[in-house]
């Protein structure tokens, strides 16, 4: 057991590199959606610069589930997944997606009513709670899809498995991108061309065979940021998004890089579970700080990104901390 896990130990770090990297986004994403228009051209530059490169970390987390639940030689049974990951993934968005709901109505209304708890419910059920609980909305369909997946994979083979991805990569990145940069669109419809089952299958597909030194893919991701941050700056000719190529290079290059290192079991091993609830309540700092004392990063100058994103990622961290000494929350939930 303690092979397996030193043997996958790269994913645990991955796995912080995600969500720190999911923190940053966030407080960058939250500065350009409510006061761009304040911002001056560098600013502006800065800021969707780094939220360009921090798109790759919501990649890296499906990469990271997919390399893990998809593997057949690991023994999770159809039922397991279901009872046990989708339960987790739907029990943290109904109590945190009504929870956030809440207190977005409480605000908005300027008061609270039991009522409140209700309408909460009803606005995550139907996905108008936070924004960042998208991404669990999508993981409980992978999971719901993972018991068809494994049973697929196991049996494909690697070259009708790479085949398989090579037309994912088409219809949900390729020509999505092609058609932004022409006007033209495709009439042709691949019925699997879902970003996120893209990088869910990838995951699974770069550990189990593909090998390359660390270097090379490494200068890869290098690259790839450069291109990123010069059209960011400068060219601005692509639209940067989780379908966008470039981001499938990073997030790619980022995952073997880490998987072309074998590093021991560390506290980022131990503590892994952690990353969850970081990535669960990051959120309600930034709504703090932003919307209610009413403070951005703007105002410290640029060294307020680091220093909002280092509050935010320490505040939870030790938020998620906290829901882990919860027996019922650390149990049922995070």
């Amino acid at each position: 057991m303690k092979k397996e896990n030193s043997s996958t130990a790269f994913l645990d770090i991955l796995r912080w590199c995600a969500a720190a990297m999911v923190v940053l986004f966030h407080v960058v994403s939250g500065v350009t959606s409510i006061l761009s228009a304040e911002m001056t051209p560098n600013e502006r530059a800065v800021y969707y610069t780094l939220k360009a490169l921090m798109t790759a970390g919501v990649p890296i987390f499906l990469m990271i589930s997919g390399a893990l639940l998809l593997n057949p030689e690991k023994e999770i049974s159809g039922k397991k997944i279901l009872s046990h990951y989708l339960k987790r993934i739907l029990l943290a968005l109904l109590l945190f997606g009504t929870v956030f709901s809440v207190m977005e109505l409480a605000v908005t209304e300027g008061s609270f009513s039991p009522a409140m708890i209700w309408r909460g419910f009803l606005n995550t059920l139907s996905g108008k709670s936070w924004a960042h609980l998208w991404y669990l909305y999508e993981l409980a369909g992978l999971y719901l899809a993972t018991p068809l997946l494994r049973a697929a994979v196991k049996h494909f083979g690697r070259q009708l498995l790479k085949y398989s991805l090579v037309l994912g990569f088409l219809f949900a990145s390729i020509i999505p991108f092609a058609e932004q940069l022409t006007g033209f669109d495709l009439g042709f419809i691949y019925p699997f061309s879902r970003i996120y089952l893209l990088y869910y299958v990838f995951g699974y597909y770069l550990l189990k065979y593909v090998k390359i030194q660390p270097r090379i893919s490494a200068a890869a991701a290098v690259i790839t940021v450069g291109i990123l941050i010069a059209d960011m700056a400068f060219l601005k000719l692509f639209r940067v998004s989780y379908d966008s190529p470039l981001i499938v290079l990073l997030a790619a290059s980022l995952f073997l890089t880490a998987s072309g290192r074998r590093p021991h079991i560390s506290w980022m091993s131990r503590h892994r579970n952690l990353c969850f609830g970081i990535y669960l309540v990051h959120p309600v700092f930034l709504n703090l700080f932003y919307k209610f004392f009413q403070i951005t990063p703007l105002d410290l100058g640029y060294v307020g990104i680091p220093v909002f994103w280092a509050g935010a990622f320490l505040l939870s961290c030790l938020g998620s901390w906290i829901m882990q000494k919860i027996p019922l929350l650390k149990k049922y939930v995070v």
